[in-house]
């Protein structure tokens, strides 16, 4: 049973302090998209480290679609195992993308075995999420999954905008390093995980 709710009195799909708590947790589960990339001919390699199943690289938005919001992202540098992921998924991705100045958008994709063991992950990132400091909540993007969530995290000069999704079976997250946490940004990065969803629940 999701206790956040009980606990923080929010509604299905967010409400401040259910945001700052989950997001925190998915910005530490998607590793701040902060993955070291190797070089190009390395990390463009499938790479595992555990037991878990990679999940099919279609589950996750191709560099075109991530190029649809953030045009200057140019190219993918990781794909691996999501190795952080909250919970025991069955499968995961992630993808790193990366432009030229260093600027960076990852999308993880997590699956389970079933919508309470993905909704159990979604609780265990709450939990995690609570030592992140420097949080920021964001308007929850509408109409993404069963429940969804936003913030951004800013430590020295260093900002993460995070959204997250809890849809059926899947926990899906999509992160951008490198860019304020500005309306437009903010926009972009909800359309990007809109389609995330949609990408991963129906590939």
């Amino acid at each position: 049973m999701v206790q956040s709710t009980e606990r923080h009195g929010v509604r299905r799909r967010g409400g401040l302090a259910f945001l700052s708590i989950v997001l925190a947790g998915v910005l530490l589960a998607a590793g701040c998209g902060q993955q070291d990339s190797g070089s190009d001919a390395e990390s463009q390699q499938d790479q595992t480290t555990s037991d878990t199943n990679l999940l099919p690289e279609d589950v996750v938005v191709a560099l075109d679609g991530v190029q649809n919001y953030f045009p200057e992202i140019e190219r993918q540098t990781a794909t691996s195992e999501n190795s952080t992921a909250a919970g025991a998924p069955e499968a995961t991705r992630m993808v790193i993308y990366e432009g030229g100045d260093g600027r960076r958008v990852t999308i993880s994709v997590d699956r389970y075995p079933s919508p309470d063991a993905a909704s159990t992950a979604f609780e265990q990132a709450i939990g995690k999420s609570e030592v992140v400091q420097g949080f920021v909540a964001l308007p929850a993007p509408a109409d993404v999954g069963d429940k969804a969530f936003a913030g951004a995290v800013t430590q020295g000069e260093d900002t993460h905008i995070g959204y997250g999704a809890l849809d059926g079976t899947y926990v899906v997250g999509v992160t951008s390093a490198g860019y304020p946490a500005t309306p437009e940004n903010v926009d972009k990065l909800t359309g990007l995980t809109r389609d995330a969803v949609a990408k991963a629940t129906t590939a």
